[in-house]
């Protein structure tokens, strides 16, 4: 199964990566696809080679079915050919043959806004396919019917944006600009779409204004230099990207961007600095990349502070069980025998539940790699047959795992490596104890003991020997045994468990971000299986010992133990910022929680439909990289203009995103009330345009924050 799996990921993303080159071929993302295709190509030869034969020709019979293997080779040879005529126009277009200092227009006044914007759009709405310019202005219709003022219409558009609709988000953002140039988060976010689908020249004198306006804001900055960056006027680029790091040092995109203009001037030492400090705030894979090609190796200090660490010392409620006592003499060795009896049985009963639940979760795992086979084999007939109908986007999703798992395993990875050595230490020491001193003491038992029994034969023979004393003799040596030896086993095995409880419930608080929830239940069930096995002395080979065979003396008090209810942990990140987006009622959701952040719409909403060919449309060439803020209408210390981002502002959280989607989330400072992500330390967290923040209305925020773009120019717009 694991083998089957793993396949067909791969001859998706060979699909997925081949059929995407015969629609985009432009030269800079066609090198960066080369390359991953070729490992997709390695990786898939290198599984192939460990199948066995029966399976391979079952594979063989899977790919004739479908004719895939005829079509992945055609697939691929489109590639090549693709490679050799690179400089074809991949998308929109608009004549830029000279996107030089020259060809930026006039920074136009704050009143002559509006009139540059309409002129610009022009050319942006001439460049775009008839399609998704129908669409747009179907959408932007739609939302002004249902009501929708500038504020909501822009955060639909940027919302759009988010799910790789930048084509269609572009066109509602321009006419939302258009009809209201005064808006401006919806200026920067216009400006920032044109600099990354590849009109940068029409971004920077909208920019420039915002620039004029708003001193010393780092959107602004940063997106000026990104623009700048995209015509290749990497000097003038470094300035902008240097003033906003002045400002704000941990700014991922303008890192990132330093990081490629230190690398291409040979300065590694630095790259390599503005990449761990780009990688900090939001882990892509494109970051990672850079990372590991500049020769550094990821630990889990190069990753953000979120999810924050584990602040619940029993996230499981397991120090609500305990076990019976050890007993520490034959008399208590009678009393506690029943008991411990009983114990286990309950536990037994106890177990019967929680079985269950890791059997439905082990149905429900094997569903859901069922379902992504069937997914798998039907992205790749379509991928195929209709190269370009399966975004990368789509592909990937596939064989997903949640968001925020690799940072979490990465960064948990410390802990629960010293808390399995804390537990180790205590098994080496109940060991070394059971083979050293306590071997001894059972020595000098057995040693006793054999004297009992040697006057023992003599009892009936005439002999001195009495019955009744050699019993009191030989429980006193019990006693004398076991008081020592089980109070120390005792002793080392409450250490045990108190090792294993800090370890289970560490995993469990990292499974709450490291697997999707439906199968949360079943890890967790499994987590509490271990303890109750813990608490009824069935694993690992250890127990008391007990001694209940003399008769000359009564069982004593028997102390029972206790078995208590689990906890459920649950998520406490669980926020939807729809509604104080102004989104919720036009078909748009955005929501976090501990699997990642989601982004989807129902445009039937608004009463608009997607047709097929925009409905499958992903980021593509279009697109490379971008941070989204999300923040309260004011930004932190009350200051106005765009947005801005990362973790020293403060007042909500960023989200990173590549030509995949969405990869990270960053929390700003004190967004846990701001934006409502639920911590147990702070009580009754506010939403964002909510009485219970102290705003009313429609008060959240969007911010596009442009990345690194292809100085060749290649985008939506323009070659």
């Amino acid at each position: 199964m694991k083998y089957k799996k793993q396949i067909l990921f791969l001859l998706l993303i060979v699909l997925a990566n081949s059929a995407a080159f015969a629609q985009r071929p432009s030269p800079a993302q066609m090198e960066a696809d080369r390359k991953q295709l070729a490992e997709a190509q390695k990786q898939l030869a290198a599984q192939l080679a460990k199948m066995d034969p029966a399976a391979r020709k079952s594979y063989d019979s899977m790919l004739n079915v479908f004719g895939a293997g005829t079509k992945m080779n055609n697939a691929i040879q489109q590639v090549n050919d693709n490679a050799a005529t690179a400089g074809r126009s991949a998308g929109l277009s608009i004549d830029k043959k000279n996107k030089s200092k020259a060809s930026i227009a006039a920074t136009p006044t704050t009143a002559a806004m509006g009139a540059f914007i309409g002129t610009g759009s022009n050319a942006v709405f001439a460049a775009m396919p008839p399609a998704a310019k129908s669409k747009a202005g179907e959408i932007y219709t739609a939302l002004k019917q249902k009501g929708a003022d500038a504020d909501e219409i822009g955060n639909a558009a940027a919302a759009l944006w988010m799910a790789g609709r930048t084509q269609i988000a572009l066109g509602v953002m321009a006419q939302v600009c258009g009809n209201d140039a005064g808006n401006i988060d919806n200026l920067s976010n216009y400006a920032s779409m044109l600099t990354m689908t590849g009109a940068p020249e029409l971004a920077i004198p909208i920019l420039n204004n915002l620039n004029g306006r708003f001193r010393k804001n780092t959107t602004v900055l940063n997106n000026l230099g990104q623009a700048w960056f995209a015509l290749g006027e990497t000097e003038k680029a470094s300035q902008y990207l240097d003033s906003t790091l002045a400002l704000n040092a941990g700014h991922a995109q303008a890192n990132e961007t330093k990081c490629l203009i230190a690398a291409g001037s040979g300065n590694k030492t630095a790259a390599m600095a503005y990449a761990k400090a780009a990688f900090k705030q939001g882990a892509t894979q494109e970051r990672k990349d850079k990372l590991r090609q500049l020769g550094y190796s990821i630990t889990g200090n190069d990753y953000n502070s979120f999810p924050p660490a584990n602040t619940n010392d029993d996230l499981l409620q397991l120090g609500g069980f305990s076990m019976p006592p050890f007993p520490k003499s034959v008399e208590e060795c009678k009393a506690l025998e029943p008991v411990w009896k009983q114990f286990r049985k309950d536990i037994d009963q106890q177990m019967k539940p929680l079985q269950k639940i890791t059997e439905e979760s082990n149905k429900g795992m094997v569903k859901q790699l069922e379902a992504q086979q069937k997914q798998f084999m039907s992205a790749m007939n379509q991928a195929v047959n209709n190269p370009g109908s399966v975004s990368q986007q789509s592909a990937l999703a596939i064989a997903a795992v949640p968001m925020f798992s690799e940072e979490m395993n990465a960064r948990q990875n410390i802990v629960l490596q010293n808390l399995q050595k804390k537990k180790q230490a205590v098994l080496r020491m109940m060991s070394e104890f059971r083979n050293g001193e306590g071997a001894a003491m059972r020595k000098k038992y057995e040693d006793a003991m054999h004297k009992i029994n040697e006057k023992w034969k003599d009892v009936g023979q005439g002999g001195s020997a009495n019955n009744e004393a050699l019993c009191l003799d030989a429980v006193k040596a019990s006693n004398e045994f076991l008081q020592p030896y089980n109070g120390k086993m005792e002793e080392l095995y409450k250490a045990y468990l108190d090792a294993d409880k800090q370890l289970l419930n560490e995993l469990s608080y990292s499974a709450l971000y490291t697997s999707y929830p439906d199968m949360l239940p079943g890890v967790h069930a499994g987590l509490k299986m271990q303890w109750l096995r813990d608490l009824s002395l069935t694993l690992n080979g250890f127990n008391y010992e007990s001694v209940t065979r003399y008769e000359c003396v009564d069982a004593g008090d028997g102390k029972t133990g206790k078995l208590a209810t689990f906890k459920d942990p649950r998520c406490n990140i669980n926020s939807e910022f729809s509604q104080s987006l102004g989104v919720a009622n036009l078909g748009f959701s955005i929501k976090i929680d501990c699997s990642g952040l989601s982004t989807s719409f129902n445009l039937l909403a608004i009463g608009v439909k997607l047709n097929q060919d925009l409905d499958h449309a992903g980021f593509g060439d279009s697109f490379k990289s971008c941070t989204v803020s999300f923040g309260p209408k004011v930004s932190a210390g009350g200051k106005i203009g765009p947005l801005e981002a990362s973790a020293n502002v403060g007042g909500g959280f960023d989200v990173e995103i590549d030509r995949t989607g969405v990869k990270d989330v960053v929390v700003k400072a004190g967004a846990e009330i701001e934006s409502g992500f639920r911590n147990p330390g702070i009580k009754e967290p506010g939403l964002l345009g909510t009485a219970a923040s102290g705003s009313v209305g429609v008060e959240g925020r969007m911010s596009i924050i442009s990345g690194v773009g292809a100085i060749q120019g290649t985008g939506m717009i323009g070659k």
